[in-house]
């Protein structure tokens, strides 16, 4: 893989956490302790929902570099997976170009 490659992925991962930060302000302004959050995976054209309580999602967004995935949509060349759970799953990122841009990207840290 190489450079604008994993750049490229993780553009796309980073545009999907905006769009799931985005669903968790307004879970949280309404009050809902569950809701469907957008897969976090590489692929752009993917629609998949992914269900969580705000609390799970924000053990998750702990990390700039663990994302929220449909299970099965982790790509291995640059994640690894580290919890699943029925239909979901928690990876890190683990490529040495893909983990830090990941981070760079973060809203959070913005």
């Amino acid at each position: 893989m190489d450079r604008s490659e994993g750049e490229q992925i993780a553009r796309t991962e980073s545009l999907f956490r905006e769009v799931n930060e985005r669903i968790a302000a307004a879970a949280e302004r309404y009050d809902t302790g569950e809701t469907k959050f957008v897969c976090e995976c590489a692929d752009p054209t993917c629609t998949h929902r992914v269900e969580a309580t705000l609390e799970e999602y924000e053990r998750i967004r702990e990390d700039g570099a663990t994302f929220l995935l449909v299970n099965g949509h982790e790509d291995e060349r640059i994640e690894a997976v580290v919890r699943e759970d029925g239909d979901r799953a928690v990876v890190a990122k683990r490529h040495p170009l893909v983990a830090p841009f990941a981070r760079k990207l973060n809203p959070r840290t913005s």
